[in-house]
């Protein structure tokens, strides 16, 4: 196993919990989720472990929103993010362990001014602006992960709230991990290990996503909490402490 039994069983509960978060808000489970398991698995198994967790956490949250879904806002996002996604990854196969630690650094820290930026600009974003964001996205998330909070805020500059942005977002990440747990296992760099891994992390999240739909349903899909803002950094910083001690 990538983790011995007692390890695994606590990144699950720790991932219950995550779940909780990310359900209501569209992201953060990822960047919990990283800052926990990279001092345990390193940086360079990270991102196929949770490509293959993210489709069963984004599966889950899918089922609880998907009457909400929508479908324009969908297809721009994966006919935009999908061909860079395929960059990203390639990208992410080439680059030693060091490098990739400091991008994931550096692309969790930096989502905390991102999303405060994006938020502030209450900007209706047409569908070029919708397409090219998503490239962007599509880029990063084949060479990071918790990278969510980019499509999070797209999809709200694009004029969709609540369950209609979670659906959405939940349903294009799904297709963009089944494409990058794919190429990594083309690239060599998914294994059995790293596939159970994933899935056993994957199912963990399941209770605390159907937690998360029942309190979006009583207190609205926002999350604008302080302790997770430091604790992004903070997992951030960690993340390139850990790439460059």
């Amino acid at each position: 196993m990538l983790l011995d039994a007692p390890t695994l069983a606590a990144v699950a509960v720790l991932a219950a919990g995550a779940a909780i978060i990310g359900g209501m808000g569209g992201f953060s489970t990822g960047v919990i989720l990283t800052a926990a398991l990279v001092p345990v698995i390193g940086v360079k198994a990270l991102v196929p472990v949770l490509a293959v967790a993210g489709v069963i956490i984004n599966a889950g949250r899918f089922w609880f929103y998907r009457a909400s879904l929508e479908r324009r806002a969908l297809g721009v996002c994966l006919a935009s993010a999908l061909p860079f996604l395929v960059l990203g990854t390639w990208l992410y196969s080439v680059l030693d362990a060091r490098a990739v630690g400091t991008i994931l650094g550096i692309a969790v820290i930096a989502s905390v001014p991102l999303r405060r930026i994006l938020q502030k600009r209450s900007i209706t974003l047409k569908t070029p602006g919708l397409a090219l964001g998503s490239a962007v996205f599509g880029l990063a998330s084949g060479v990071a992960t918790g990278t969510g909070v980019i499509q999070v805020s797209l999809l709200l500059s694009a004029g969709l709230t609540g369950p209609a942005v979670l659906a959405t977002d939940a349903l294009a990440t799904i297709a963009l991990d089944l494409c990058k747990a794919a190429l990594f296992h083309r690239f060599d760099l998914l294994d059995e290990q790293a596939l159970l891994t994933g899935v056993v992390i994957g199912v963990a999240t399941i209770p605390g996503s159907a937690l998360a739909a029942w309190l979006v349903t009583r207190l609205g899909a926002k999350l604008h909490v302080r302790f997770m803002e430091i604790l992004i950094l903070t997992g951030g910083a960690f993340m390139l402490w850990h790439a460059w001690r």
